[in-house]
C-alpha cells in the first residue's frame, strides 16, 4: 500500500482534468478575473468529488476487475474494498463541505454529482445510453461547476456554451467508443447504443450531434468571444471535427474519430479560453 496505489485508485490524471475544466469555467465565466478563492475552491471541490467518483467506481466493479483489471489497486490486493469505500466518503464529504464556502447553489450541484456518481457506479452504468448521458453531464458540469463558482455579472451566458460543447462531445465520444468497443462489449452483454441499436445507428446519431455542434460552433462570437475563438474554431475545431463525421460508419473508422474527436476537444478548450480572454 503507497501513495502511488492511491493515486491510480482516484485516476489523478483524470481528476486534474476535472480540476482545470472548473479553472477554465471560471476563467471563461468572468473573462480572466483572476480570483483565487473561486478558481481554487471550485477546483478543489471538482477534483476531490471526482476523485471519490472513481474511488466508488472501482469499489462496485472489484469483481469485474480481477478479470478484466486485476492490475488495479484493490483487486491487486494493495488497497481493500474497505479502505476504498472510506477513502471515496471522505473525499466526498470534504468536496462537499468546501462547497459550502461558495454559495448555495454550489452547495446543492455538489450533492446531486455525488448522489449521480454514486448511482451511476452501483447502477446506471449496466444501462448503457443513460450511463454516457450522466458521464457525459457531470464532466459538463466540470466546467459549468467554475462559472458557478464566479456567479457574478453575466456568467451564465458566458459558461452555458462551454457547458453544452462539453456534454455533447462527451456523449458522442461515449457512443464512439461504444461502436469501437462493440465486439468485446457484445460477447460481454454490455449494453451500449451501439450492442443495443447496432453499428450504423449509433453512428448516425453520432454523427446527426457532430453536425449540430458544427452548426452552432460560431454562436459565442456572437455574444461577447473574441477574434481568436473563431481564427481556432476554423484552423482546428472545424477540420478535425469534419474528419470525425466523414469516417467510415464501421469500428475502425471509430477508432479514428475518438482521436479526432480528442484533438477537436482540445481545440475547443483553447478557442473558449482564450477566446474569453477581454480583447479583439
Amino acid at each position: 500500500m503507497s501513495l502511488k496505489s492511491y493515486m491510480q485508485l482516484v485516476r489523478i490524471h483524470n481528476v486534474i482534468g476535472a480540476a482545470l475544466g472548473a479553472i477554465m469555467g471560471f476563467l471563461v465565466s468572468s473573462q480572466w478575473y483572476l480570483e483565487l478563492k473561486g478558481i481554487l475552491l471550485s477546483a478543489l471541490v471538482v477534483g476531490l468529488i471526482a476523485a471519490g467518483g472513481y474511488v466508488i467506481n472501482d469499489v462496485y466493479d472489484v469483481e469485474i476487475d480481477k478479470i478484466n483489471k486485476p492490475y488495479r489497486p484493490i483487486p491487486s490486493g494493495r488497497i481493500s474494498v474497505n479502505k476504498a469505500k472510506a477513502l471515496s466518503i471522505t473525499l466526498f464529504v470534504i468536496g462537499i463541505a468546501l462547497s459550502i464556502l461558495l454559495n448555495i447553489y454550489a452547495i446543492v450541484i455538489a450533492l446531486l454529482t455525488t448522489i449521480g456518481l454514486v448511482y451511476y457506479a452501483k447502477d446506471l452504468k449496466k444501462t448503457g445510453f443513460y450511463g454516457n448521458l450522466l458521464v457525459a453531464t457531470t464532466t459538463a458540469l466540470s466546467i459549468f461547476y467554475g462559472g458557478l463558482a464566479f456567479f457574478s455579472d453575466n456568467w451564465l451566458l458566458r459558461i452555458i456554451i462551454p457547458t453544452f460543447y462539453s456534454f455533447f462531445l462527451t456523449l458522442i465520444r461515449e457512443i464512439v467508443k461504444g461502436i469501437e468497443d462493440y465486439n468485446g462489449d457484445l460477447l460481454n452483454n454490455v449494453k451500449t447504443l451501439a450492442t443495443t441499436l447496432g453499428i450504423s445507428k449509433s453512428w448516425r446519431i453520432a454523427k446527426i450531434l457532430l453536425m449540430l455542434l458544427l452548426v452552432i460552433s460560431p454562436l459565442p462570437f456572437f455574444i461577447g468571444f473574441n477574434l481568436i475563438y473563431i481564427i481556432i474554431l476554423i484552423i482546428a475545431f472545424v477540420p478535425f471535427t469534419i474528419l470525425s463525421i466523414i469516417q467510415k460508419e464501421t469500428i475502425e473508422g471509430a477508432s479514428k474519430a475518438r482521436t479526432y474527436l480528442k484533438i477537436s476537444a482540445i481545440a475547443g478548450i483553447i478557442a473558449f479560453l482564450l477566446g474569453s480572454l477581454p480583447i479583439l
